[in-house]
């Protein structure tokens, strides 16, 4: 740790230098500027050119340019947001309601979401707030693509699938690097401005990544406008939460703003002896020398408390009722005393941006992370009773009693990410173009101890009785060090209504596992796109794109597990009649050889199917129908099959075939009543498979709703998931066990802005 610590005080540090110098070479006329700089212009003749009557393509061109500059400019909503800056939106900033115009996930620059060429959604502090979300998957919940409580009520992690994958989690672009056997880093919602969801494969920007794509957390970032909010929640498992943010001006000038986030959180699970306590710091400062210089630096201290929400139960008695009937929704199957999940987090982040007066702007961002974890759990041993015996996977005949299996393990992870990149925007001619080149780094280095053993002893899962457990004696696990460099270019070039991207990238990627053989591997992988404007709104689109991801770690496979490779060609469109309304939709085809999947002989090991094809569409809908009505409707179909290797023609496990979703927000100001806001949502998920279409989990449809009071500074508000509290599982497995859901889940709020 103490390298780690030596390396970012050094590479901080060391951009000081760098922004002295920067803030020198500036011209004056550039620091007093807050417009976007002119881009460099290279032109193939000095001849005037002949005036001529527009041609159908140009007068689509500045159609669609009137529309662009509509996007920029922003509404007297907007620059009434709480804690929002008077500008028109950003990349990262802040957005009021549900529908964002810009990101950067997609291509790195500040781009409009229109034209980005792949599926991406941005859910804003706005909805996550409306739709009463307590983590970074429950604000998941409505986006196409995404099935968000795939493994039900884990409280360990976020580990929601998109496009039928797991996807890689990043915070302000760089990765959030979690390890297989968990020790993870679960951030806070309250402490993000939105989370954006870039689906299907996205090496050729970020590197080793799934073909699901990412997720991009971004967060909140001190603001000019001064503003403050207090809150307290309380709501189901005698959940008590605290929570405050306070951001603003350090200086009159405005040349150095802060933030300050804090949670404070006491809970139960819905699991009997489950905590889910938290606390997190998050302080973070800006300086802004000159209105093209901004540094923000992010700290984060997290302290999550929780254990074994989930208790891998067999399929008997879950997914069917046994002559016992079903297992209660609480049971808990480890031992209190000895069961914990619990995860320490310290973070320090640099965000570092300049623009030049010539088109050219730079960025960094820079993280360091260390996590410290322990986690001690015990789960039914579905492989102490020989399939062969009648009464498998139970010790008895009535059916009630199983064996355990006990585990303890205890980890320390330092991590440092960086991502640099130089953009610069000219042209060739008539062609405008942005072009982006760029390098990042990760490493990662893990140290851990742990022990396994197996408990024989009866353990009854309809009446428990809880005697103790002897903790298993652990030994050193391999020190694992995992390192990531990439180099990666992309141009986003327009003539016209045209629009086209085109990116490549080349990674190296090295895994050092004590004991074993040094892994290294390289690829090149590439995106490119091509958008064609039309006049009225609508953006159809064409992407190619592939995927690099190599699988490291000892005790993933039972050998050293091969990369994997994925490819994606996706067709879409994006529709924007107007700035606040938005629909889009896209079919994709998607291929990927050496997917994971559960290994049926060993519940601790993956093993990896020869290829796998996932093909499907996605429909979404954000819109204001009324100035008091808001809507978000989403639909997803996906056909996901293996096509060689074991199972071939199979369905991939825990992939839902349908998922739609419909949530509607409305402000009763027609009614007299405009301080009160009601909202709703209904949540379908279609059946799924266990990568054999042996066990099938079948579908279930679920009731949230929301009421909400606003009267001057203060905020009243109820939320209720799953409001009608269904029972149903999410995802049962080939192994044996299965995932149940959260049930009903009631949370008050009062929040207080000042």
């Amino acid at each position: 740790m103490t390298t780690y610590l030596r390396t970012t005080a050094g590479l901080i540090g060391g951009a000081l230098p760098l922004l002295a110098g920067l803030m020198d070479a500036a011209p004056a006329e550039a620091q007093s500027s807050s417009q976007e700089l002119p881009a460099v212009v290279v032109e193939q003749s000095s001849r005037p050119a002949a005036r001529t009557r527009p041609s159908p393509s140009r007068q689509a061109a500045q159609a669609a340019s009137r529309r662009r500059q509509a996007e920029r400019a922003p509404s007297n909503a907007d620059t009434q947001a709480a804690g929002a800056s008077t500008g028109a939106e950003t990349a990262t900033g802040p957005v009021r309601g549900y529908v964002a115009t810009r990101s950067g996930t997609g291509t790195k620059t500040d781009t409009p979401l229109r034209e980005t060429p792949q599926s991406i959604t941005v859910v804003t502090a706005d909805r996550i707030i409306d739709q009463g979300a307590t983590t970074v998957q429950d604000a998941l919940r409505y986006v196409p693509g995404v099935f968000a409580d795939a493994y039900g009520a884990d409280s360990r992690g976020d580990y929601p699938r998109i496009r039928g994958q797991d996807p890689n989690i990043y915070l302000d672009g760089t990765r959030v690097v979690n390890t297989w056997n968990f020790n993870e880093w679960r951030p806070e919602p309250y402490t993000l401005e939105r989370i954006e969801v870039l689906r299907g494969p996205s090496s050729v920007l970020y590197g080793d990544t799934s073909t699901a794509g990412l997720l991009n957390l971004v967060s909140k970032r001190p603001q000019a406008e001064s503003a403050n909010e207090i809150g307290v929640q309380y709501g189901s498992f005698n959940r008590k939460q605290v929570q405050l943010d306070s951001t603003g001006k350090l200086t009159r000038d405005g040349e150095w703003l802060y933030r300050f986030i804090g949670v404070f959180r006491d809970s139960n699970m819905q699991t009997d002896y489950v905590k889910d306590d938290r606390i997190v710091l998050a302080p973070s400062l800006t300086w802004r020398p000159t209105n093209n210089t901004s540094w923000t630096v992010l700290g984060t201290y997290q302290k999550d408390t929780t254990g074994s929400s989930t208790a891998f139960l067999p399929h008997e008695s879950t997914l069917y009722p046994g002559p016992n009937g079903f297992i209660p929704v609480q049971r808990f199957v480890s031992e209190p005393g000895f069961d914990k999940y619990q995860t320490e987090t310290g973070a320090i982040s640099s965000l570092f941006e300049h623009s030049f007066s010539d088109g050219l702007k730079i960025r960094q961002n820079l993280r360091y992370a260390h996590v410290e974890g322990i986690y001690r759990s015990m789960w039914p041993d579905l492989n102490f009773v020989d399939p062969s015996d009648p009464n498998y996977p139970f010790l008895d005949s009535g059916r009630r009693t199983m064996a355990r299996s006990v585990w303890s393990r205890e980890t320390v992870k330092d991590s440092l990410t960086s991502d640099s990149n130089a953009e610069l925007k000219l042209h060739t001619g008539a062609v405008a173009h942005k072009v982006l080149f760029g390098a990042d780094y990760r490493e990662a280095r893990e140290r851990a101890q742990s022990g396994f053993a197996t408990d024989p002893t009866p353990f009854d899962l309809y009446t428990p009785v809880y005697n103790g457990v002897t903790a298993p004696a652990m030994s050193p696990e391999p020190n694992l060090r995992q390192s990531q460099f990439g180099l990666y270019a992309q141009d986003q070039l327009r003539l016209g209504p045209w629009l086209a991207v085109l990116g490549l990238r080349h990674d190296y990627v090295t895994s050092d596992t004590q004991g074993f053989p040094v892994e290294n591997y390289q690829a090149t992988t590439g995106r490119a796109a091509l958008m064609y404007e039309l006049p009225f709104g609508l953006t159809p689109y064409v992407t190619y794109a592939q995927s690099f991801n190599p699988i490291f770690g000892a005790g993933i496979c039972a050998t050293v597990c091969a990369p994997q490779r994925g490819e994606m060609v996706e067709l879409g469109f994006k529709y924007n009649p107007t700035p606040r309304n938005a629909i889009n939709g896209a079919i994709f085809d998607i291929t990927e050889k050496n997917r994971l999947a559960s290994d049926p002989d060993n519940p601790l090991l993956s093993i990896q199917t020869g290829k796998v094809r996932i093909r499907g569409a996605e429909l979404e809908v954000l819109t204001s129908l009324t100035p008091d009505l808001d809507l978000i409707a989403a639909y997803t179909y996906i056909d996901a099959r293996v096509e060689s290797g074991d199972n071939a023609g199979k369905h991939v496990e825990t992939v839902p075939d349908h998922q739609a979703s419909l949530w509607a927000k409305h402000r009763l100001a027609w009614f007299g009543l405009p301080g009160v806001t009601v909202g709703g949502g209904v949540r379908y998920v279609g059946q799924s498979w266990d990568g054999t279409d042996t066990i099938r989990t079948p579908d279930y449809t679920l009731f949230d709703a929301m009421v909400r009071y606003d009267n001057g500074p203060w905020r009243l508000q109820v939320n209720a998931s799953n409001l009608f509290d269904k029972r149903h599982l999410t995802t049962c497995r080939i192994g044996g066990d299965c995932f149940l859901g959260i049930g009903r889940t009631v949370l008050g709020s009062v929040t207080y802005k000042f």
